[in-house]
C-alpha cells in the first residue's frame, strides 16, 4: 500500500512513467518482504524443542539423570516428608531404560531396613529451566500405595524453603485410583505455612493410567496450564510466595519466575494414596516413553498480571454477617444451643474443638479485660499443630477481601498458628495466610488480612493451632469482617525483620508486581527521571533523562525506618552509576533534616559498598526516621540492589 505522502507526490506534480516506476517500484519490494517476512513468522512453530531423552539407547544418561537415594534421612527429611515407606536405588533392578522406555519398578523385599525399593530420577544440576513446554509420555501402576509423580522442583531454592519457592507436579496418580491423575502448585509460605491448588483429571473411554498418555504444562510468566493428552483440563494464575522474615509476599509472579528441574518416581505408600494392602501386587512399574522441554517460539511469552477475581454471593445456608459485620458467632462465649455441642462446655456454641489422638485439653471461659475469653489448658500438646484446635465455623464467598482479628495471651512466651481453612472436603486448603503469632503474659491483638480466592464455603474455620506447647492460651474478640480491599501500605513502621535489616524490599522483590514496595522516588520539577525494576534481575534501575547540579533534586527514600539513639548502623548496598561518580546517602528525620550523610564514590560496574553510621545524633529513639539516596546530579543511569541497613 502507498504511504500518504507519496500519494500526494504523485498527483499533485506531473511526473513522468519512468519516475513513477521508480518510486513505485521499492514499495512494492518493501510489500513482498514483508509478507514473506509474515509468512515466516506463521509458519514458525509455537513451541521449539531444546531439550529432551527418548530413552531409545539402552542406557541412563549421566549428563542428563541423577538419583536421589534412600528414604529421605540421609537429606533430613525421612520418608521424603510423606510418610512414604520405599528406599530409593539406582540399581537396575529399580530404575533402567528397556524396551525403549525408562522403567522406574518398585519390589516388596527387604533392602536397607526398608520393605520396599523404587527409584527417583531428577535433572538437578544437569537441567533446569524457568517457562516454557514440558511433556511426558508414560503409563504408571495400579494397585493401593502406589504413588506415581512427575514434577518440579526450584533449582535454586531463592524464596525459602518448600514450598515458598514452589512446585509444580505435572502428574500425580493414586493407584487405587486408576482413572484419575492430580495436576497441582504448592506455594505460599515455608512449611506448614504452605498451601496449594490444582485440578483432576478423568479419563476418557475406560482408559487408566496403566495406559499410556501424554502428560504436559505449558508454563508461562504468570499462567501454567495442564493437558491429558493434548486435552487441556486445568489452568493456574494465581498463587504468592512469602519467604520468612519478610514483611510481605515477594513479587508476583513468584515463585514460579525461576528455573525448576524435572523429578520422576514412584513412591510406595505415604499420605497421597495411603500404604499397600495385601491385595496390593509386587513388582510393578512406571513407563516412562520420552521427556521433551520447549521452548516458546511462536510468540513473545505473556505478561505476567495478578489475576483478578469478581466478587460472589454467599451461598444458600451461608451463616451471613451478623449485624456488626462479625462472621465469627459468638464470639463472647456466651451462646448455648440445643442440638450445638460446642466446644463441650456452657457457651461454646458455634464452635468445635478438634483433637488428635496423641492431644488433649480442658476448656473454661474466663474473663479478661471486660471480656469473655476462651482458655485452653494444655493436657497433651501432640506432635502436631493441628493436636489440639478450636475452631470457629465461618461461611465465605469467593472474591470477597476479609479482616481476620483476635486477642491472646499465654503465660510463658510461645507461639500458635492461625489460619482459615477449608475443612477435609477440599483437603484441608488454607484460604488465608497462615500467621504465626507470638504470644506473650499481656493480651495482645492480632490481625490477618486475606481475599477469599477458592470456592465460597459454608464451612470454613477459623483455626487456633496449639499443638506441640502446653503452655496454657486464652483466646478472645475473633471478629472476621469484610473489607473493600487490601491497601498497600509503604510506609507501615520498619521494625526490623528476623536478619536485623531495618530496610524493608531491600532486594526490590518483595509486595507488588512492580518491585517498587516501600520506596519512594522524589523529583523535582527540573528532573526527567524513571524508576524500573526488571522482573528476571529484580534490581532498581533509575534512567535519568535530565539530570540536575543539585544532588536532593532526586532522591530514592523509604520512610518510618526505627532508629535508636546512642546507636550506630551499617549500611550495605549494590550499586553502579553510568557514568560513574559520587553518591549521597543519609539517615534523617521524618522532614528530611540530616542525622548523617556519607560520600560514595561510586564505579560503573556493579559492585558491592559498605559503610558505617557512627555519628548520629538522635536525640532520642527514631520511630519515623528515613533512608535516603541523593541522586539528582546522575548524568544518565542508576543501578541499585540488596540494601541493608543493620
Amino acid at each position: 500500500m502507498e504511504s500518504p505522502s507519496l500519494k500526494r507526490k504523485v498527483f499533485g506534480s506531473i511526473l513522468s512513467a519512468a519516475l513513477i516506476s521508480y518510486l513505485f517500484t521499492p514499495v512494492g519490494h518493501a510489500e513482498e518482504e514483508e509478507q514473506a517476512k509474515g509468512q515466516k513468522e506463521k509458519n514458525k512453530p509455537m513451541w521449539t524443542q531444546v531439550w529432551g531423552d527418548e530413552f531409545d539407547d539402552g542406557k541412563i544418561d549421566p549428563t542428563k539423570w541423577t538419583f536421589d537415594l534412600t528414604n529421605g534421612a540421609s537429606v533430613g527429611i525421612p520418608g521424603w516428608g510423606n510418610n512414604e515407606l520405599q528406599y530409593y536405588t539406582n540399581r537396575s533392578k529399580n530404575v533402567r531404560e528397556e524396551g525403549g522406555n525408562l522403567v522406574i519398578q518398585a519390589h516388596k523385599e527387604s533392602y536397607q531396613g526398608f520393605d520396599y525399593t523404587s527409584a527417583r530420577v531428577k535433572t538437578k544440576g544437569l537441567f533446569s529451566k524457568k517457562y516454557g513446554k514440558f511433556e511426558i509420555r508414560a503409563s504408571a501402576p495400579t494397585g493401593k500405595g502406589y504413588w506415581p509423580a512427575v514434577w518440579m522442583l526450584p533449582e535454586h531454592n531463592r524464596y525459602g524453603g518448600w514450598a515458598a519457592s514452589g512446585e509444580i507436579d505435572i502428574m500425580e496418580g493414586w493407584g487405587s485410583r486408576p482413572n484419575t491423575i492430580a495436576g497441582t502448585i504448592h506455594y505460599g509460605q515455608q512449611w506448614p505455612n504452605n498451601t496449594y491448588s490444582g485440578e483432576e483429571y478423568t479419563f476418557k473411554d475406560g482408559s487408566t493410567i496403566e495406559d499410556f498418555h501424554t502428560y504436559a504444562v505449558e508454563w508461562e510468566p504468570g499462567e501454567i496450564r495442564w493437558y491429558v493428552d493434548g486435552e487441556l483440563y486445568s489452568v493456574q494464575n494465581d498463587w504468592y510466595s512469602q519467604s520468612d522474615g519478610q514483611p510481605d509476599t515477594n513479587a508476583y509472579p513468584a515463585p514460579f519466575d525461576e528455573e525448576f528441574h524435572l523429578i520422576m518416581n514412584l513412591a510406595v505408600g505415604g499420605n497421597f494414596d495411603g500404604n499397600p494392602t495385601a491385595e496390593t501386587q509386587f513388582p510393578k512399574e512406571m513407563k516412562i516413553d520420552y521427556v521433551r522441554v520447549y521452548e516458546l517460539t511462536g510468540r513473545e511469552y505473556r505478561e505476567p498480571t495478578p489475576p483478578v477475581i469478581p466478587k460472589e454471593e454467599y451461598l444458600s445456608g451461608a451463616k451471613l454477617p451478623q449485624a456488626d459485620g462479625n462472621l465469627v458467632y459468638n464470639n463472647q462465649f456466651t451462646e448455648t444451643k440445643a442440638g450445638d455441642p460446642g466446644m463441650g462446655i456452657e457457651g461454646t456454641a458455634n464452635w468445635s474443638l478438634h483433637k488428635e489422638p496423641d492431644g488433649d485439653a480442658v476448656l473454661s471461659v474466663e474473663e479478661l479485660n471486660n471480656s469473655r475469653f476462651l482458655k485452653v489448658n494444655i493436657l497433651r500438646p501432640g506432635g502436631q499443630l493441628y493436636s489440639v484446635q478450636p475452631q470457629s465455623i465461618v461461611s465465605l464467598a469467593k472474591g470477597r477481601f476479609y479482616k481476620l482479628t483476635f486477642d491472646a495471651k499465654t503465660e510463658v512466651a510461645r507461639s500458635m498458628k492461625v489460619q482459615v481453612t477449608g475443612g477435609a472436603s477440599v483437603g484441608y486448603a488454607g484460604y488465608s495466610p497462615a500467621l504465626n503469632a507470638q504470644l506473650t503474659n499481656q493480651v495482645q491483638s492480632y490481625e490477618v488480612l486475606f481475599q477469599m480466592k477458592k470456592e465460597s464455603d459454608n464451612a470454613a474455620r477459623v483455626e487456633f493451632n496449639l499443638g506441640t506447647n502446653d503452655q496454657p492460651v486464652w483466646i478472645g474478640n475473633a471478629k472476621l469482617v469484610e473489607v473493600e480491599g487490601i491497601p498497600f501500605n509503604d510506609d507501615i513502621p520498619k521494625v526490623p525483620l528476623s536478619d536485623g535489616n531495618r530496610v524493608y524490599n531491600g532486594t526490590f522483590s518483595v509486595g507488588e508486581a512492580d518491585g517498587m514496595s516501600y520506596w519512594h522516588v522524589v523529583q523535582a520539577r527540573k528532573i526527567n527521571a524513571l524508576a524500573t525494576v526488571d522482573p528476571n534481575e529484580r534490581q532498581l534501575h533509575i534512567d535519568v533523562k535530565t539530570s540536575s547540579k543539585y544532588a536532593d533534586d532526586l532522591k530514592l527514600l523509604q520512610k518510618s525506618i526505627f532508629l535508636n539513639a546512642g546507636q550506630g548502623y551499617e549500611l550495605s548496598f549494590d550499586a553502579s552509576i553510568q557514568p560513574k561518580g559520587d553518591m549521597f546517602v543519609a539517615l534523617t528525620d521524618e522532614d528530611g533534616n540530616v542525622y548523617e550523610k556519607q560520600k560514595v564514590k561510586v564505579s560503573s560496574r556493579i559492585q558491592k559498598y559498605h559503610f558505617a553510621f557512627k555519628n548520629l545524633q538522635l536525640p532520642h529513639d527514631d520511630k519515623n526516621a528515613q533512608l535516603v539516596f541523593y541522586l539528582g546530579d546522575v548524568k544518565k543511569s542508576i543501578t541499585i540492589d540488596n540494601i541493608h541497613l543493620r
